[in-house]
């Protein structure tokens, strides 16, 4: 028997164990393995046949070449035919779905609980007249501090309770600054509201964070008195909380206000079962009256100018809300936990 002849019968004998080892195949891992078998590239024993023409004469490769062709698709038909057949069969060990088994949701995306709630507050002040106002969150003193009544030697001012960064620039630590900003940039009548983050040298803990949405209202007209700012927050408060919502008001301190104002809330809790319970008197923000030198600083006429502002955290406001007694938790990203506050 000649060289190319051998060669011939030798691609005939792969395509016979090449047929038989497919069609006893039963799983497409089994039929993988075949293919590289006898069709790989570098392992293949066909592969390994068509590296031996080289030894042949010009006139018998072309005898060689083409029955290695006609294996090769033979057992490639062969391969196909089997994976498709073991699929429609559902065979063990086939790539095959277990149509009992439930289906699979992806992963939605969701609004935060604080950022529902910021987007509550907001709605409630939108239908009041307010607008929505920003400011940047690095600030300097001028707007931080001074323009709001508070001197460089205050308490507030000191490292502590700030942080700091270069040429004289600092993260806020309250949105406060807005007020400025748009009092400087507008002028009366003002009624805004300045959700934003602010930051403070705090150690975490159940109701506080170094970092914390804060959400600033301020009102300047002609004639605004104590009781429009009285009955603005007692309005908004039993709007956010139901019409059976007490509000207090305390006296309190702040640089820029005066007077100033500790607002409380005591609510009225309905149990599943149906039946209502009142809470204790619980603090919700700090306001007042705008001080008259905050309204000289920005050259409005504090002779003919009053106002109000107020500032609440959201973060607070969510825990008392959904009954959250570590605000921590809203800052986790525990999935179990935010799920509960997914909106449809």
């Amino acid at each position: 028997m000649s060289g190319h002849e051998s060669l011939i019968e030798a691609l005939r004998v792969l395509e016979i164990q090449a047929l038989e080892a497919v069609s006893a195949a039963t799983d497409p891992d089994a039929l993988e393995a075949l293919r590289i078998h006898f069709l790989g590239r570098k392992e293949g024993q066909i592969s390994g046949i068509l590296r031996g023409l080289g030894s042949l004469s010009p006139q018998e490769r072309p005898a060689v070449g083409a029955e290695a062709n006609r294996v090769k698709e033979r057992v490639q038909g062969a391969l196909e035919e089997r994976k498709a057949a073991l699929e429609a069969e559902g065979g063990e060990g086939t790539a095959d779905f277990d149509l009992s088994l439930p289906g699979s949701v992806g992963w939605r995306g969701g609004r935060h609980p604080v950022t529902q709630v910021i987007d509550e507050l907001w709605s409630i002040f939108r239908s009041m007249g307010f607008t929505r106002a920003r400011g940047p969150e690095v600030e300097t003193d001028w707007y931080n501090f001074v323009a709001l009544n508070t001197p460089l030697d205050h308490p507030a001012v000191d490292e502590a309770d700030t942080l700091y960064l270069k040429n004289g620039l600092l993260l806020r630590t309250h949105t406060s600054p807005v007020q400025i900003r748009t009092m400087e940039t507008h002028e009366p009548p003002i009624r805004i509201i300045a959700p934003g983050m602010v930051y403070r040298r705090d150690t975490p803990d159940s109701s506080h964070t170094p970092g914390f949405l804060q959400l600033e209202g301020l009102v300047v007209d002609e004639g605004i008195t104590f009781i429009d700012f009285k009955a603005t927050l007692a309005e908004f408060a039993r709007r956010f909380w139901g019409p059976g919502t007490q509000v207090r008001f305390r006296p309190s301190f702040f640089p820029f206000t005066e007077p100033s104002a500790e607002v409380d809330v005591k609510r009225v809790i309905t149990r599943p079962d149906g039946t209502t319970e009142e809470t204790d008197w619980v603090e919700i923000m700090g306001a007042g009256m705008v001080d008259p030198a905050v309204l000289d600083n920005v050259g409005y006429d504090s002779e003919r100018y009053t106002g109000f502002a107020f500032g609440m955290g959201p973060a607070r406001i969510a825990a008392l809300k959904y009954g959250i007694r570590d605000i921590r938790c809203f800052f986790e990203n525990d999935i179990r936990f935010l799920n509960q506050f997914a909106q449809p």
